[in-house]
């Protein structure tokens, strides 16, 4: 037996090397199968929409969350005047996208923004080693598509990494075509990155966003980490907010350590709506049941028409949640006492990171709710949604 001993080896046609070897017998290398834990973006295959099912969301100057930890970033109130969706138009070993359909002509000017945007906590983005000498490069990858009207238009993908809680930035660009493609770019770990950290904490590290609209003030061309608070698109991109037919799919969204884009890390479902769930927690939707009926909770009187309960949360949310709840006539029931009353609504009276106390009450059928009186709470009606929002 025979040792070959060498530095590194390429392929024959490559200008970088596959694999590079060290004198201790460690090696190191580019590897492009799937190997677990790499993607740093949770729901980058838009499978999980909790909030809105496949139901379109209307932007504009308001910022919405729509499909699960995406949403849109208006920069200096820019009305983003389209239609957000998850659709079932998607490039070959995916299944779904994020479809934007406009349908309002809105054009930036000055400070104006209009972008897609997800949010990574900073103590998931120490392996970056921002604020050290070594601070890594980082890889993004993503599949996109346009309609045919907007065929050809540059659009610019905008990061920023919150040094220190401070925003600095990187642009680049982006050509789509009315075929999927797959994009891929490399944000070198320079400039600000190699003198201050990312914060260590449950707070925004880093910002992954598509610029789809920017104003003359805000088009940049940052190619090193750089800082500047503001939001930003990329010089040279276009309007997508210039003609009502146009539309722009997006999928497939992969952030890694390193120069390499490997292929997409495909989670399983229940893994992808775990770690959306840290987030936003759809806790019932009416809308999944013919009757709308589904079980919310137990719950105890307080006083006349006054009672309790408690939710528990599957997973750990990153802070204590906000309650987020749609509520009308009847919305709610609870039975008690061989009868049942019906609820119009309910408040958040307690929340935290893994649960949370509701506080209910009857205003609608003259049937009281008995002080420590127990019983059990539903759903009444297909309209009704209750959910947990701890979103970055």
């Amino acid at each position: 037996m025979s040792t070959l001993k060498v530095s590194a080896l390429q392929g024959l046609s490559a200008s970088s090397d596959a694999i590079t070897l060290a004198n201790d017998g460690t090696c190191t290398a580019n590897i492009t199968n799937n190997l677990s834990n790499r993607n740093k973006i949770i729901n980058g295959a838009m499978t999980v929409s909790q909030k809105y099912g496949t139901s379109s969301v209307q932007l504009s100057a308001t910022e919405y969350y729509f499909v699960d930890r995406w949403k849109n970033d208006s920069g200096s109130s820019f009305d983003m005047k389209c239609d957000a969706s998850q659709s079932s138009e998607a490039p070959e070993g995916f299944a779904n996208s994020m479809k934007f359909d406009c349908d309002g002509v809105s054009t930036p000017t000055g400070g104006h923004n209009g972008l897609i945007a997800t949010f990574l906590e900073g103590q998931d983005l120490q392996d970056l080693k921002f604020g050290t000498s070594n601070a890594e490069s980082i890889t993004l990858s993503f599949y996109a598509k346009s309609g045919s009207q907007n065929n050809g238009h540059v659009y610019g993908v905008y990061l920023a990494a919150y040094l220190n809680g401070t925003r600095n930035s990187q642009t680049k660009g982006f050509t789509v075509t009315s075929s999927w493609q797959r994009f891929t770019m490399t944000f070198a770990g320079t400039g600000t990155a190699q003198s201050t950290a990312i914060n260590n904490d449950t707070n925004r590290g880093m910002m992954i966003s598509f610029s789809l609209a920017s104003g003359p003030d805000d088009k940049k061309n940052y190619s090193t980490w750089t800082a500047d608070s503001n939001l930003s698109g990329f010089t040279g991109q276009d309007n997508f907010f210039d003609n009502t037919s146009n539309e722009l799919y997006i999928t497939g969204v992969q952030l890694e350590v390193g120069s390499v884009a490997t292929d997409f890390e495909h989670r399983s479902y229940a893994q992808e709506l775990a770690l959306c769930q840290r987030y936003f927690y759809q806790y019932v939707d009416g809308s999944e049941y013919s009757s709308g009926t589904s079980s919310l909770c137990n719950v105890i009187g307080y006083q006349n028409n006054n009672a309790f309960g408690t939710l528990q949360f599957p997973v750990t949310m990153r802070a204590k949640p906000t309650l987020v709840h749609a509520e009308g006539t009847s919305y709610f029931k609870i039975y008690r006492n061989a009868g049942s009353g019906d609820l119009n609504s309910m408040t958040l009276q307690a929340s935290g990171k893994n649960g949370a106390n509701i506080n209910v009450y009857n205003a609608s059928s003259g049937t009281s709710i008995a002080q420590d009186q127990g019983g059990f709470m539903l759903s009444n009606d297909t309209g009704v949604r209750v959910g947990f929002s701890a979103e970055l």
